[in-house]
């Protein structure tokens, strides 16, 4: 049997490392190492270039230094992002115009009916094949669909990874273009589904009631769907190259409460600066707040931190960092939050754990699931129970001290082997 696993989204963006993205790289590189130990099974890491597929042989994220040097990468999403928003406001007559346009070139597009080749580099996709989209492929060419149609035609079974239907479930938590291109993916290409695996319980219970609802397809009598658990461990990608922490040297030494994440609505930024304000106002005035990840397509969040009087001072976004970067972080934090609306898992959580770090959550979407009995939850519209969960944490040692010896004790962490051991059962049962 040969898994074939498409990460096209990580594969062309390896400036990228944002939370499906690590997923992605991680899970992928625990399936590789499955080729030496299960010779029954042959695992192949692909990508679609819009007509075809073709292998994928390195998925590691760009180095510190490397994003330094593309740095124009980064700049170029953000351009696109801003550029996003502004068009959203232009003039209806404008927009009818350039969306016009648009359709133009979807029809040009469409017409293009070349049969789509299956086969590449010495492989034959055969019937007893299994096609898992294990990335972010929502908004790829018409010609994708157009593949899988051919992977159906030759029965080959195709499986998804569904990490949340958050554009679906909470659409103004999304741009319109986004929210769009995500429910239309869904839509259209259910029908080509025989699995859905999700990363938690509570997101195979979204999947279903949005089945119920009508908002995705159920006319696939014979659909599996399931769960798997992910793994916290990572592997050290770029442990071995000297790391520039200039940009957060001297935070490090710092108490700090660490953020997680891009800078997006759901992960509910607001929240977190509200409860923060009532710290500063508590006189807790050294206590910092760092947000380690991308910023988000939405300016107004960007906005909210950046215009707190102590940003600059006692918060600070780092932006996008490498993997070992983040455990570094990790192992330094005093505690962290994740105030997060919804999470279809909450991979920070997991990994703060594992490092035995408190962990402040919101009782949003999977998250509880996730935290077990080992986070402390509060209400995510209510801003004052953040506060007053990180308010006893720093006021009491005896009860943080405890808190950690409960996580040191009882947490057991589970690993990408594992994550990816459960994976492929689900995919061979």
């Amino acid at each position: 049997m040969r898994i074939f696993i498409d990460c096209t989204h990580t594969a062309k963006h390896t400036y990228k490392n944002t939370g499906i993205h690590r997923v992605v790289r991680e899970l992928t590189s625990e399936l590789l190492k499955l080729n030496s130990s299960r010779s029954t099974i042959e695992i192949v890491a692909v990508m679609f270039d819009g007509k075809r597929i073709c292998r994928v042989t390195n998925l590691n994220p760009l180095t510190y230094d490397n994003n330094k040097n593309n740095s124009y990468l980064h700049l170029v999403e953000k351009i696109k992002n801003k550029l996003q928003i502004l068009f959203s406001k232009i003039t209806n007559k404008f927009k009818n115009l350039v969306l016009n346009t648009l359709l133009l070139i979807y029809i040009w597009d469409s017409n293009d009916e070349k049969d789509i080749d299956i086969d590449f580099e010495g492989y034959k996709i055969q019937s007893e094949d299994i096609y898992v989209i294990a990335d972010a492929n929502w908004d790829l060419p018409k010609t994708y669909y157009r593949f899988l149609q051919t992977l159906k035609h030759h029965k080959v079974t195709i499986v998804i990874v569904c990490y949340d239907l958050i554009p679906i479930k909470f659409p103004e938590f999304s741009s319109p273009k986004f929210r769009e291109a995500f429910t239309k993916f869904y839509r259209d290409y259910s029908i080509l589904f025989d699995k859905i695996l999700c990363i938690s319980k509570n997101s195979v219970e979204d999947y279903k009631n949005a089945q119920k609802q009508g908002i995705i397809p159920s006319n696939n009598p014979n659909l599996v769907v399931k769960n798997f658990r992910l793994g916290c461990d990572y592997y050290n990608h770029d442990d071995s190259i000297n790391l520039n922490y200039n940009d957060f040297s001297e935070l490090l030494n710092k108490r700090y409460i660490l953020v997680v994440g891009s800078l997006v609505p759901h992960k509910n930024i607001k929240a977190i600066i509200e409860a923060f304000d009532l710290l500063v106002d508590s006189n807790y005035i050294d206590i910092y707040l760092l947000f380690a990840g991308n910023r988000g397509w939405h300016l107004e969040t960007d906005a909210l931190i950046e215009s707190n009087k102590m940003y600059g001072k006692l918060i600070h976004i780092l932006g996008s960092v490498s993997d070992a970067q983040l455990k570094t972080l990790y192992k330094n934090c005093y505690c962290l939050v994740q105030a997060s609306f919804y999470e279809g898992f909450g991979l920070p959580v997991v990994e703060a754990l594992q490092y035995c770090k408190p962990v402040v959550a919101s009782t949003g979407g999977s998250l509880p699931e996730v935290g077990g009995d080992f986070c402390i939850y509060f209400n995510p519209t209510k801003p004052v129970e953040l506060y007053q969960a990180l308010k006893k944490l720093f006021d009491s040692d005896t009860y943080y001290n405890n808190l950690v010896k409960q996580i040191k004790n009882e947490y057991r962490p589970f690993s990408w082997q594992e994550s990816a051991e459960e994976f492929i059962s689900h995919l061979c049962s």
